[in-house]
């Protein structure tokens, strides 16, 4: 066993994992900071400068609270839902790709031998199918905290998030089947290479795919206008109200990192991922640390999208939440699906030619 390579990738796990965590503590700073503004209030202030240290502040506290069982709980099955969540949505980040290789620090080249750092821990030739199976496992880890919270309002929050996140997988595995078709691989290096002259998003189909996408990609995150699953003013705050302290953290922090693992997505599969728009700074030294901040800055795009679209529409009702994903989003996706398949036979060639 090469111990020095083991030894540099788990360094570079352990820096994603740094990264993903603190990340996610600041996005969640955003949007109570924008949710503010909405609102004509200044959002978390006192906390350090402007509130910076506010996500340092909720840390301690969730770790400092004392731990609640409510009675009669199926205490394996009320701990282990958390835990699904939580490592559903930190296993994702396994495949996404980043950007392209980087040439490794000097010391770390010295420790480890290793010069150059791909910016991305597994590349496998089925990462797309790895994505969908691992949002697929997610809903677990909420359907078991309803059903073992013995708590009515957790249970049908429970069977909500079921219901819908099942339902919402059809439309956006379709959606992503359209990718698949014009791009030809499974693999999300070779779906964001194929875009460096011309993204997907351009292309009809996947202009199509696209608002397919990104409807479902608010339902399967929980997010308004499709927080059903939580839906404050009927459920309490439904699958996870009866859970408190650090347990309730690993539920707050899931749900921030699947937002930010569907942005990420989002740019990968219709945006060009880290490649840099009429392929600027092609060629040179800096080409991976340029495509690097081109792909963080489209991710916080989206990032944004689901703070601006929460505090800007209002919740749907459940029947209208599943006549949306049933009657109108899967026919869309099957029509995309076909779509896709006769305009890269007939029409991909003639298509790009407008735009190279």
């Amino acid at each position: 066993m090469d111990w020095a390579l083991l030894l540099a990738w788990g360094i570079k796990i352990l820096s994603l994992f740094f990264i993903i965590l603190t990340g996610v503590a600041y996005y969640t700073l955003a949007e109570r900071k924008f949710a503010g503004f909405i609102q004509d209030r200044p959002g978390p202030n006192r906390a350090g400068i402007f509130g910076l240290f506010q996500p340092l502040a909720d840390g301690i506290k969730f770790i400092a609270k004392e731990e609640i069982f409510p009675k009669n709980v199926s205490k394996g099955m009320y701990l282990l839902a958390p835990t699904i969540s939580m490592t559903c949505a930190i296993m994702a980040w396994a495949v996404i790709p980043f950007g392209g290789t980087l040439p490794a620090p000097e010391w770390l080249a010295a420790l480890t031998g290793v010069t150059t750092i791909d910016l991305q821990i597994a590349n496998p030739d089925s990462g797309v199918l790895y994505m969908l199976a691992i949002s697929s496992l997610s809903v677990y880890g909420i359907m078991i905290a309803g059903w073992s919270s013995n708590n009515k309002y957790s249970l049908l929050g429970g069977v909500r998030s079921t219901a819908q996140m099942i339902s919402y997988e059809l439309p956006m595995g379709l959606s992503i089947v359209v990718i698949v078709i014009m791009t030809g691989s499974l693999k999300l290096t070779d779906i964001s290479d194929s875009q460096k002259d011309m993204w997907n998003i351009l292309s009809p189909p996947g202009f199509v795919a696209f608002f397919i996408y990104v409807t479902a990609m608010f339902a399967e995150t929980n997010r308004l206008p499709f927080d059903l699953a939580e839906a404050e003013s009927e459920l309490v705050v439904g699958f996870h109200t009866e859970y408190g302290a650090f347990k309730f953290a690993l539920f707050f922090l899931a749900e921030y990192m699947n937002m930010i693992t569907m942005s990420c997505l989002t740019t990968l599969l219709f945006f060009g991922g880290y490649n840099v728009p009429f392929q600027l700074g092609a060629g040179s030294h800096y080409q991976a640390f340029i495509g690097l901040g081109f792909f963080i800055l489209k991710v916080l795009f989206f990032a944004f999208l689901f703070i601006w679209v929460r505090w800007t529409l209002p919740r749907f009702r459940y029947d209208q939440l599943m006549k949306l994903g049933w009657k109108k989003m899967i026919p869309w996706g099957l029509f995309a699906v076909m779509f896709a398949a006769i305009y890269t036979v007939y029409w991909k060639e003639g298509w790009m030619k407008l735009f190279i």
